[in-house]
């Protein structure tokens, strides 16, 4: 934690220490997370409090808890009175962006923002691999990149390291200008613009203003990154006073990306800079991937990595669970898992990515979340948009019967065009029909729980994390 001590928490969250002031540790809110030395945060929402095990956390290792004044009542005596050291505050959340915002402002190092409608955590990822290269690199756990994750992420920033690659999403307006006061970034990259989290921001303007705010955030000698082909470009660069740098697949300046296809294992393509040429290959499906390295290359050679250093790193990482895993059953049929996310700019780029593969594959194709009201149309342009699709298209959810629905309108029959209700009723329809193609797709918002359609056909059981 940058040095922090539970007396430096205390003076910035204008709280006190109860038991002996100490170095802090990890930061941890969720109690089954705690080990040796942790901080553990004791947050509170609607339908939990962590005071409630703040014991269950010194007995898992936490030496210090950050706790409500408000709340002290309920803690048991042996917790009160010793067990382990108490940083007693009014607000505990408050008090982690505090620790946050200090542990930034103490760090030396580059700190790099990834946003976007979707790609932001392939490239995210994509990134963290390419400046790891040059010298220890953290980067957002998972998707922690919210206003309790971003703080996580900043509050395990150390001395040695060097870079720091801190992802942003939102779900309300003026969410990433938040994220990005807190985080501080000098370099941003702008992954897409499309229509995700609609239902709480109202239009696709709208998100690509909040996307933009990343890039309106940066210092004037910083860097903003973003593909030549992103929606909105005026609005998304709107207030910048960095330099910008866009990277595509046409001819020009910079980075560019050629000859992209798909591959038995993955996609791969070719890169150019300043006349040289580099092969990239990744070891996940859909050459829209490519794009999101092509970001993470451009990145990487403004902070000075190698091209060739930085296109083995892509092509050693392995494809993140849920987003874009290619699994193989038993019988040698193979899934390419794309579940953990969904909205109609990634749904379109993982069928036309798929139908490059698979022909006459199997789709499975669950319900994009948070769509806000025209969620129903949405769905049924996806079922245009399925065009010369040659396979079997199961839907799966309420608001996908609308792309079923719009797939047999376009011409597919019923026996092409199928719906269930859900992922387990999706288990037995979707069973009865991959032994009759070598490709299916599993593709839909993570609230859908389409992985649940792979552990019926596998047989792992029922939980993929």
């Amino acid at each position: 934690m940058m040095g922090l001590t539970a007396g430096a928490l205390a003076q910035l969250a204008q709280g006190r220490v109860v038991g002996a002031d100490r170095a802090l540790g990890a930061a941890v809110i969720d109690s089954r997370e705690v080990w040796s030395g942790s901080t553990f945060f004791c947050l509170r929402g609607p339908r939990f409090d962590a005071h409630d095990f703040a014991r269950a956390a010194i007995d898992a290792g936490a030496s210090t808890l950050v706790v409500r004044e408000a709340s002290l009542a309920q803690l048991s005596p042996d917790v009160r009175d010793g067990a382990a050291t108490l940083v007693v505050v009014d607000d505990p959340e408050k008090a982690l962006v505090a620790a946050a915002c200090e542990a930034r402002r103490r760090f030396q190092g580059t700190v790099i923002g990834v946003t976007g409608s979707c790609g932001k955590t392939t490239t995210k990822d994509q990134l963290a691999a390419v400046l790891s290269t040059l010298g220890p690199t953290i980067a957002t756990r998972g998707n922690q990149n919210n206003q309790l994750g971003v703080p996580l992420t900043l509050l395990r920033l150390e001395p040695a390291t060097r870079f720091a690659v801190v992802e942003m999403g939102m779900n309300t307006p003026g969410e990433i200008a938040l994220l990005a006061r807190w985080a501080r970034p000098s370099l941003g990259v702008v992954t897409t613009v499309g229509a995700a989290h609609l239902e709480g921001v109202g239009s696709l303007e709208e998100i690509a203003r909040e996307k933009g705010s990343l890039l309106a955030a940066l210092p004037a000698d910083g860097v903003g990154f973003m593909p030549e082909a992103i929606a909105l470009p005026w609005i998304v660069t709107r207030g910048m006073v960095a330099r910008l740098e866009t990277i595509g697949r046409g001819v020009g300046r910079g980075l560019r990306l050629f000859e992209a296809r798909e591959t038995e294992t993955g996609c791969a393509g070719r890169v150019e800079l300043g006349g040289a040429r580099f092969d990239v290959t990744l070891r996940m499906p859909g050459t829209h991937n490519l794009d999101n390295a092509l970001l993470a290359l451009a990145v990487g050679d403004a902070l000075g990595v190698d091209m060739g250093v930085a296109v083995s790193a892509l092509g050693a990482m392995p494809a993140a669970t849920l987003r874009g895993e290619v699994r193989t059953l038993a019988s040698g049929h193979r899934v390419l898992l794309d579940c953990y996310n969904a909205n109609p700019q990634s749904m379109r780029a993982a069928i036309e990515s798929f139908k490059a593969r698979a022909p006459h594959g199997l789709m499975v194709l669950g319900d994009m979340l948070e769509l806000g009201p025209g969620a129903l149309e949405e769905h049924a342009a996806i079922g245009r948009a399925l065009g010369d699709f040659g396979g079997v298209v199961v839907g799966v959810g309420p608001l996908s019967k609308a792309l079923v629905d719009a797939a047999r309108a376009a011409g597919f029959s019923g026996e092409r065009a199928r719906w269930a209700p859900d992922a387990d009723a999706a288990q037995p329809v979707v069973g009865a029909l991959v032994a009759e193609h070598p490709w299916t797709l599993l593709k839909a918002s993570r609230g859908m729980g389409l992985e649940r359609v792979w552990a019926g056909l596998s047989g792992e059981g029922r939980g993929v994390h």
